[in-house]
């Protein structure tokens, strides 16, 4: 006999009821199934699994129109820079001002259209600075460690803000908020130690001052929100 999922005390009646669902709802739901039958009911499961497929259905459709996008966009960056010597290095520049950094997917479609290996891609990446591999952070705090920076201490200034921000140079916060780097020299060598907080020079820091730079930034989010 078939089970009634609204009498099994799921709360489910049909599929119209469960598009209301997210997906840690859905999970909720077969688990509350589970432990009050020590199975998933049948018609539970059917409908979930029509339900998922539709989803997975919508997000193929959302998948294959960003990878027309990111094709088209790349098509237009080779475009621009095929007859180009040393293209390559052109190309990823006009990528990481459109996207703020190099993401896989984009880099996987130049690799394709360019007919060049993904690895040599990632040659030059990881060879110049300038490039990132990750979302860039609403905020960049850069640390100078140029020679006279590190005899004045950047080392130290590096460390304090690896431990107040919990990341790595090169890193960005979970949130999103702040990421972290180093440049060789920033041409500031009289204000040594000194970093750089969105676009600002802050000379002579020292490792007591980093908690209260990024309580600035903190405070910024919040009047930004």
């Amino acid at each position: 006999m078939k089970t009634n999922p609204s009498a099994s005390g799921t709360g489910v009646e049909n599929s119209s009821s469960l598009k209301q669902y997210d997906e840690a709802s859905l999970i909720d739901l077969l688990e509350k199934a589970e432990q009050e039958h020590g199975f998933i009911p049948r018609d539970v499961s059917d409908e979930v699994g029509r339900l998922v497929e539709v989803k997975l259905e919508r997000l193929r459709r959302i998948k294959g129109k960003l990878d027309s996008t990111i094709r088209r966009d790349v098509q237009q960056h080779v475009a621009h820079w095929r007859n180009e010597e040393g293209n390559l290095i052109m190309i990823l520049h006009a990528i990481q001002n459109q996207h703020g950094y190099v993401p896989r997917e984009v880099a996987m479609e130049l690799s394709r259209e360019l007919g060049v290996k993904l690895a040599r891609i990632y040659e030059v990446i990881t060879f110049y600075h300038y490039f990132k591999l990750q979302p860039p952070g609403a905020h960049s705090v850069t640390v100078c460690n140029g020679t006279a920076c590190y005899l004045k201490g950047s080392g130290d200034l590096l460390n304090e803000l690896r431990t107040q921000l919990g990341i790595a140079e090169g890193q960005t916060t979970p949130d999103r908020q702040i990421h972290l780097d180093t440049v060789r020299c920033i041409g500031c060598c009289g204000m040594a130690p000194a970093m750089v907080i969105d676009g600002k020079t802050c000379g002579r820091v020292k490792p007591a001052d980093v908690a209260g730079h990024i309580a600035t930034l903190k405070i910024k989010k919040e009047a930004a929100a």
